[in-house]
């Protein structure tokens, strides 16, 4: 929202080409309207990368992602940081719309070339360069596409940059990838204790995101960082159940493969016994 007045921004991840468009409402009908518009100019994208907002959540909205055949995926619930590209064209698009003419303003960031690829979003886009106010000569508005190895190569090294020095700054650390059946505790940035317990259901389709189940707020969707492993020693294992009912000894307990003989005196000569048979007395004592 800028000046009481609602926009949405696209970016093209490939070529970070950017569109700010004034909304009347915030609907999924008037979404779909300026987005169809939009295809109508550039093209349909094979993917969209959104918030979780109820606009993007509606039958209206998942019926026209099947009619235009594009794939819809929703960035982490409360982490917004987990669709930097898109916060980045927000915060990009705010500093537009705060210029004297913002239109001008966007020709200007369409036409100049990024750190990460080196070449301007139009050029990626379309192939050529565009004319702005500034004088050039014919022969650099022709159309030329730039080299696409070269400059994937150059937007790799730029996020890897950008990564190292966030991760350094911020103590990022590694955690452990979670697997269906974990018990998890859950904690927001802006809440002060964990809650739980909650168990792992599986892995959503967003990087470091996963489903979570608990009985108090049922399931839901949640970054990795907002997830923490319960260790085993607090986790409350089910006892081996036998078809027959009744409590067995874990596997470990049975020396199946140690067959360790002990000597059993009688009056007319000595019998060895092997453990097994021991262990299986042992769990017949306790049964009855």
């Amino acid at each position: 929202m800028h000046k009481g007045k609602q926009y949405l921004v696209v970016s093209d991840y490939y070529s970070r080409y950017l569109e700010i468009l004034l909304l009347q409402s915030t609907t999924s009908e008037h979404v779909i309207q300026r987005l169809k518009a939009l295809f109508a100019r550039l093209g349909i994208p094979e993917q969209i990368v959104s918030d979780n907002g109820p606009q993007f959540s509606s039958e209206a909205w998942r019926s026209f992602c099947d009619m235009y055949d594009t794939q819809h995926i929703t960035s982490s619930p409360h982490n917004p940081q987990g669709n930097g590209h898109a916060e980045r064209a927000v915060q990009t698009a705010k500093r537009i719309l705060k210029q004297d003419d913002p239109v001008v303003a966007l020709m200007c960031f369409r036409a100049t070339p990024t750190s990460s690829t080196g070449v301007s979003p139009a050029e990626l886009l379309m192939g050529r360069k565009m004319r702005t106010s500034l004088p050039t000569l014919p022969r650099n508005l022709r159309p030329k596409w730039p080299s696409k190895s070269s400059i994937k190569e150059r937007d790799k090294a730029a996020k890897e940059k950008q990564a190292y020095y966030f991760n350094r700054r911020h103590g990022v650390k590694d955690l452990p990838v979670l697997i269906p059946g974990d018990s998890v505790l859950l904690k927001l940035d802006n809440e002060a204790k964990w809650k739980g317990p909650a168990t792992v259901l599986a892995e959503s389709a967003t990087p470091r995101s996963y489903e979570v189940f608990s009985e108090k707020e049922g399931e839901k969707r949640r970054n990795r960082r907002h997830l923490q492993l319960l260790p085993e020693k607090n986790i409350v294992r089910k006892p081996n159940i036998t078809r027959s009912g009744r409590v067995s000894k874990p596997a470990e307990r049975l020396n199946l493969y140690k067959k360790k003989k002990k000597k059993k005196k009688t009056k007319e000569k000595s019998i060895d016994i092997p453990s097994v048979t021991n262990d299986f007395i042992e769990l017949c004592d306790q049964a009855w």
